[in-house]
């Protein structure tokens, strides 16, 4: 009986679609003529084009634009939706199909909640379709907003239902609203959009800058590629970039359109766009981490020179947001007295402080300062225990009264 309903209504949504003749096909739903543009996914590293997001345009027969919105969240009944969103996703896969042929970019589709917690109703139409197109599934990402069902075991069983069939899965719109970290852990899903707002977030206040690096390796642990949506500016491509995501999209990359991106084409993360806020060739700017490696590599001069560590880190010592400097002898062990920024004011918990003898081998900033003589290492931004403040440590190998060893400095964070 399933199998009977979904080639019902398969042969009824072919008959809402037809083919121009120029080979676009376009759907009548209603009142409203549905159409295909697509919007290049890259990869950040490179601006290689690894795939599109199908999206869907509306409009009335007089020509007015329709929106989207409107009709997915609430303008219509069950039925009516459940039509409307499989037709999207007939008209996506064979427009997409018609341009790409038989290369392997990935095909995103989106796929309504209701659909998705309906999936044992509803959730055959994808399979048939892609069968009878002959479309290989693994190049289809199945995308399911987690804010769209709320129930765990339903989600769960219709991530299974798309990984069934053969598609990969992405978890969209990810940060909004209830996210939860545990559920994400459990679903193991192939692609994690980050929602544009977590973006935003992260360019606004320096907390949020912080910790978004920290998600996306908690995503990379789940397994999942962490994919940030809605980039429209340089400054936010290279924010992506900076906190480790893996794939983009956005006004920044291009506009969404019915013609696909040719997969051999590179759209560099500096590429100039209207709303791009960074002209191309703009001088770079010194980030406050390499002002802070200056300071530290000339107060390691002083001290091969011969001066005490207190005169030598003196300058640094009265910046602002310098929090601390010390000497690990080459073993790792704290060896000098921590030297407090002058303006730092007094740590929140000092008896927490790392003091004379405290043992830093274990830091990675330590080793990679060994092993890379005369190189400034950073570490990840991390909790300063006794000032009780996010902060970056800073090291460089530089010999106290005669002794090898390594001057370090802690930093408080900022973006």
């Amino acid at each position: 009986m399933s199998n009977l309903r979904t080639a019902s209504q398969l042969s009824h949504l072919e008959a809402l679609a037809s083919q121009a003749d120029d080979g676009v096909w376009q759907g009548q739903f209603r009142s409203l003529r549905l159409s295909s543009v697509f919007q290049p996914v890259v990869t950040l590293s490179t601006g290689r084009v690894v795939g599109h997001e199908g999206l869907v345009r509306l409009d009335y027969a007089d020509g007015r634009g329709a929106t989207p919105f409107r009709f997915f969240s609430g303008g219509l009944d069950e039925a009516g939706l459940v039509e409307l969103d499989t037709l999207c996703r007939l008209l996506h896969l064979r427009n997409f199909q018609g341009q790409a042929g038989t290369a392997d970019g990935w095909l995103f589709l989106n796929v309504s909640p209701l659909v998705v917690a309906s999936h044992r109703r509803h959730g055959e139409f994808l399979a048939n379709i892609l069968e009878k197109s002959g479309f290989d599934p693994a190049r289809v990402v199945v995308e399911i907003a987690e804010s769209g069902v709320q129930d765990g075991d339903t989600l769960a069983d219709a991530v299974a239902h798309y990984r069934q069939i053969g598609c990969l899965v992405a978890i969209d719109d990810y940060g909004v609203g209830l996210s939860s970290l545990t559920r994400l852990w459990s679903l193991g899903v192939d692609i994690v959009k980050l929602d544009r707002e977590l973006l935003l977030a992260a360019l606004a206040r320096h907390e949020e800058r912080r910790l978004l690096p920290g998600l996306v390796e908690f995503l990379h642990d789940c397994g999942a590629l962490v994919l940030m949506e809605g980039v429209e500016t340089y400054e936010e491509a290279m924010l992506a970039l900076e906190v480790g995501c893996d794939l983009a999209q956005g006004f920044h990359f291009a506009f969404p359109a019915p013609v696909l991106r040719d997969r051999a084409q590179i759209i560099p993360i500096d590429m100039p766009r209207a709303v791009s806020s960074t002209p191309v060739g703009a001088a770079p700017v010194s980030s406050w981490p390499d002002v802070w490696c200056l300071q530290l590599v000339a107060a390691a001069q002083r001290l091969a020179g011969g001066a005490t560590l207190a005169d030598a880190t003196a300058p640094m010592l009265d910046e602002i947001s310098l929090l601390r400097c010390y000497w690990l002898d080459v073993d790792g062990i704290q060896r000098s007295d921590s030297l407090l920024g002058a303006r730092a004011g007094r740590p929140r918990f000092a008896m927490l402080l790392d003091q004379p003898g405290a043992d830093a081998s274990g830091r990675g900033f330590f080793a990679r300062a060994v092993a890379n003589p005369d190189s400034v290492q950073r570490s990840r931004a991390y909790l300063q225990r006794g000032f009780g403040v996010a902060c970056v440590t800073l090291a460089v190998t530089a010999s106290l009264a005669g002794a090898p060893g390594v001057l370090c400095c802690d930093v408080a964070w900022r973006a």
